[in-house]
């Protein structure tokens, strides 16, 4: 892949966070933790450390409708309720696109906000 188009990818990505950002700010959805890939992808991801696990699933939730994404869940054999919205914002060069996510633990013990 041309570094050019990586930077490209990048940039877009960037200025849809900013977009992110700046819409939660004026709606006030939850603050996620965001990553951005080098391909251009976003992550924003509502952590166990600031969340009960009920925030954790509002705040997939409500983003995930921004968007008008579909969030999945699933429920791993070692405790955990993994949510995922996966989403593309834009069409042809402009596109980006990134998901919403979410890992709950379901054990009592784990050391979440709602659960100390």
């Amino acid at each position: 892949m041309p570094i050019a188009t990586l930077h490209r990818w990048q940039s877009n990505g960037q200025r849809q966070l900013a977009a992110f950002l700046t819409h939660g700010a004026k709606t006030d959805l939850p603050p996620l933790m965001w990553t951005l890939a080098q391909t251009g992808a976003l992550t924003g991801e509502a952590d166990g450390l600031e969340y009960t696990p009920e925030g954790q699933r509002a705040a997939v939730t409500q983003w995930a409708a921004h968007v008008g994404a579909i969030v999945t869940s699933r429920t791993t054999s070692d405790g955990r309720e993994e949510l995922y919205a996966g989403w593309k914002i834009g069409k042809g060069m402009e596109e980006v696109g990134g998901c919403f996510r979410a890992t709950i633990f379901l054990d009592d013990e784990a050391p979440q906000p709602g659960n100390r």
